[in-house]
């Protein structure tokens, strides 16, 4: 198999390593059986689309509408890793731990003594739930459905009951790719707290209109690739491996 892999971050190296240790070999775009573009999210120009051809197998993540259109209409053959199901639960798990290291690195007081606030409760809300708490953290989960609450057990809150639950929080992390604390809310987190965004766009709060009132609000995004990008390479390898036939 033939693989070309558009990146050039430290992730997409481990990743050619990877595909050349399991007897894959390293091509150019208009050379390869399947292209892998730059992940999770790419942005690829007209040039390099045209070099594509139909049947041509790619592996994407996250595509400008106008790209991925471009790319169907060519009868290209798109494999989507943020689809697929075993994928999504290694990587939250990689974004779990990340979320976790990128705090301990932040943060003046150890987990241990802190009280998280996680919301949202799927992959990625449940490991991190699952990790603080192992680390002896209070944790408090804000989700949508009364499921999820009670999956998460104790100190569970609805989403309804953010704006009070900030404002008790050593540490809150977002999962949810939508607006859940409003500005009002913002005004309640305390000034010694930290903000972690973890989702895609359009995000859980306004990161500048946080750290413009004085919030230590980041903005943690792709962190499998930048905490532990051998791992998120061979994970992403693994999808390409069980779901990308060469006829």
């Amino acid at each position: 198999m033939r693989i070309w892999i558009q990146g050039e971050t430290e992730m997409d190296c481990f990743l050619r390593k990877c595909c050349e240790d399991h007897g894959m070999a390293i091509s150019f775009a208009n050379e390869c059986d399947v292209a892998v573009l730059h992940f999770p999210c790419a942005t690829i120009s007209q040039e390099l689309t045209n070099t594509f051809s139909s049947g041509q197998k790619i592996i994407c993540g996250i595509l400008p509408e106008e790209t991925e259109r471009l790319l169907k209409e060519k009868k290209c053959d798109l494999f989507y890793p943020l689809k697929d199901e075993q994928y999504l639960i290694e990587n939250a798990n990689l974004t779990a731990e990340g979320a976790i290291w990128a705090a301990m690195n932040k943060m003046s007081i150890a987990l241990s003594h802190a009280k998280c606030l996680v919301i949202g409760y799927g992959r990625i809300g449940k490991e991190l739930t699952k990790k603080l708490r192992s680390l002896g953290a209070e944790v408090t989960v804000a989700a949508r459905s009364a499921e999820s609450r009670e999956e998460a057990g104790e100190n569970s809150i609805p989403i309804s009951e953010i704006r009070s639950a900030v404002g008790k929080a050593d540490l809150i992390l977002n999962t949810v790719p939508r607006l859940i604390i409003s500005e009002n809310s913002l005004f309640s987190i305390k000034n010694t707290a930290f903000l972690l965004e973890l989702a895609s766009k359009p995000y859980g709060f306004d990161l500048q209109r946080a750290k413009a009132i004085g919030i230590r609000a980041y903005l943690e995004s792709g962190l499998p690739g930048r905490y532990c990008p051998e791992s998120a390479a061979f994970a992403l390898y693994q999808f390409i491996e069980r779901s990308v036939k060469i006829e």
